[in-house]
């Protein structure tokens, strides 16, 4: 049996506020920026933001248009 050893004791008040509402938002959002991170590496993804991008610049285009057009 091994036993591992702590540099300091750890209380309840310790697991509460690492557990918290605080950590547990920053945990989440940390894990979610690796993840995007890693995901804007790959070739893949990538070409699929840029098709994305293209498609949402065509609709602004094409509601830009059609409000102009209703607003003369």
């Amino acid at each position: 049996m091994r036993f591992r050893l702590v540099p300091k004791s750890v209380t309840l008040n310790d697991l509460k506020r690492h557990n918290g509402p605080y950590f547990s938002l920053f945990h989440r959002i940390l894990v979610r920026y690796v993840i995007v991170k890693q995901l804007l590496r790959l070739p893949w993804f990538q070409n699929l933001l840029l098709i994305v991008y293209d498609h949402i610049n065509r609709m602004c285009a094409i509601i830009q248009r059609l409000f102009w057009q209703n607003k003369l």
